[in-house]
């Protein structure tokens, strides 16, 4: 079988230009296999140099032991041709490059130095041995002379070089088959199924109607036996399978939101709709709330015009009366007249009552810094001028202040503060309190006014802010039933609230708060 009917016809160039997993694997191949070659081809030149050099060296030491005697024999006896057969001898020796005889030690009967040389010398000679030639003479040892055998190392080289070539040759040939190999079994077995899987992949659509399957060109390993490539494949059938589901479920869910919010830009137009009758309706009221507050406004001033004229011709006939008749009129009558003053002057205040209370609710609002403990001592100093006999302790704390309209502010102070100095009048011991509760970051403050006066039942205190609701009688406390209701209106239009605590004999606290803010 070929390379391209393996690959199916394609051959192994397409994978080598696609530069994908099979061309890293070879070069990778390559690259390990030319370091692994690369180390064993020196370890074994290592071990062959050390093998000839090993074998020369021991070619020298048989010289040594098989020629020296020979050699002494000859020098004793002076035959110096035989001197020179036998350094032709070594010469025969392989990787002998040059030897040398001197005879300058004892000799028969004196004479020059003799000196035979055979082979070229070189200046530095790989390997150079020195052999002196010692002759036995009479149980004596004498040195003839000495024999150097130098040795050169080119043929050594020259194998080292020959087998070096051959092996990165032949080493570079088998592993360059081996890793054409490993690529076609790569390709084979893995990268043409993973390139299937990515040509699968990419054409795959989740909005076909029937969600194919991916199936790789090759037979299916029975269960228990399957390899990764068959886990990869169920696995992304699984996948596909659960995408398909959920498409379908997300389609379904589509279909109802494309429902919902048809339904919802329905409910909003009629929102849309409503919302303009309910403006359009909005503004009528508001329009008609203006005109009935207009009326109000104007009838309580012709309320309070209209009926102060009739109240003071009442009270001048009543003054007249008593000068001019007051000398015929017993104590009954007399009795009866200061009743009828009195009333008048109740009617008198209440109708400024009520028209106050009506003013506080149409006054504009104008916002501003304002000094709540300066105000809470005018107050007070001129409640002291008012009943100077009366000696109240007053507790008025440091640094209040708040955000508020200036002139419905006093208002409030001005009622609370003297509700406190009228029902204290009964006290052994007096005392009027003005201050501001903890309360928790970032709230509003909540300020207090506090007296040990008479107090009230708690019972009652759905009425206290009602007016001309009184849960005191007119005989022991003088009031005109407006005051907490003015209070409860001005404290309302600053976005707060007030609340009271008490208990019969026990005094009583009054709490209000102001949404537009401490300073």
């Amino acid at each position: 079988m070929t390379f391209e009917t393996a690959l199916g016809g394609e051959g192994l160039a397409p994978v080598i230009r696609q530069r994908g997993i099979g061309l890293r694997l070879i070069g990778y191949i390559l690259l390990f296999s030319s370091c692994v070659t690369l180390c064993f081809t020196v370890f074994q030149l290592y071990w062959d140099y050390r093998r000839d050099v090993g074998a020369i060296e021991r070619r020298l030491d048989d010289v040594q032991t098989s020629t020296a005697a020979s050699l002494a024999r000859s020098l004793w006896q002076t035959d110096i041709g035989q001197v020179r057969l036998q350094v032709e001898g070594i010469m025969r020796l392989p990787d002998i490059q040059a030897v040398t005889v001197r005879l300058d030690g004892a000799r028969p009967a004196g004479g020059n130095a003799t000196v035979v040389t055979a082979g070229r010398h070189r200046t530095e000679a790989p390997i150079v041995r020195q052999y002196p030639v010692i002759h036995h003479v009479q149980g004596r040892d004498l040195k003839l002379g000495t024999v150097t055998v130098e040795a050169t190392l080119d043929e050594v080289y020259q194998h080292l070089w020959d087998e070096g070539l051959i092996i990165l040759v032949s080493q570079g040939i088998k592993t360059f088959l081996v890793a054409l190999f490993t690529l076609f079994i790569v390709h084979k077995l893995v990268t043409r199924h993973l390139a299937l899987i990515a040509r699968f992949v990419g054409r795959f659509d989740i909005r076909r109607s029937l969600v194919p399957r991916l199936a790789l060109e090759r037979p299916r390993h029975p269960p228990g036996h399957e390899d990764e490539l068959d886990l990869v494949a169920c696995a992304f059938n699984g996948l596909a399978g659960d995408l398909e589901t959920t498409y379908r479920e997300l389609q379904a869910v589509n279909s109802e939101l494309a429902a919902d919010n048809h339904a919802r830009r329905l409910a909003e137009q009629e929102v849309q709709h409503l919302n303009a009758q309910l403006e359009q309706r909005v503004r009528q009221r508001t329009r008609e709330l203006e005109a009935a507050n207009q009326e109000l406004g104007a009838f309580a001033y012709s309320v309070s015009h209209d009926l102060r004229a009739p109240l003071r011709r009442i009270e001048g006939f009543s003054r007249i009366l008593e000068e001019d008749f007051g000398g015929r009129l017993d104590g009954d009558g007399l009795h009866q007249l200061e009743r009828l003053r009195a009333g008048v002057g109740e009617m008198t205040e209440m109708i400024g009552s009520f028209l106050r209370l009506s003013r506080c609710s149409s006054l504009e609002l104008t916002l501003e810094p304002v000094d709540l403990t300066a105000l809470a001592e005018e107050v007070v100093a001129r409640l002291h001028e008012k009943d100077p006999g009366r000696a109240v302790t007053i507790e008025i704390q440091r640094g209040l202040a708040a955000r508020a309209d200036r002139r419905l502010i006093r208002l409030v102070l001005e009622n609370l503060l003297d509700n406190a100095w009228k029902y204290t009048r009964a006290a052994a011991a007096p005392a009027i309190a003005f201050g501001r509760s903890e309360n928790g970051p970032g709230r509003s403050p909540v300020f207090f006014v506090r007296d040990n006066g008479a107090g009230f039942d708690m019972a009652l205190a759905g009425r206290l802010f009602s007016p001309f609701q009184r849960l005191h009688a007119s005989e022991d406390y003088e009031g005109s039933g407006i005051g907490l209701a003015t209070v409860q209106r001005i404290v309302a239009r600053h976005g707060g609230s007030i609340r009271a605590a008490a208990q019969v004999g026990g005094g009583a606290t009054f709490f209000f708060s102001l949404e537009t803010g401490g300073v």
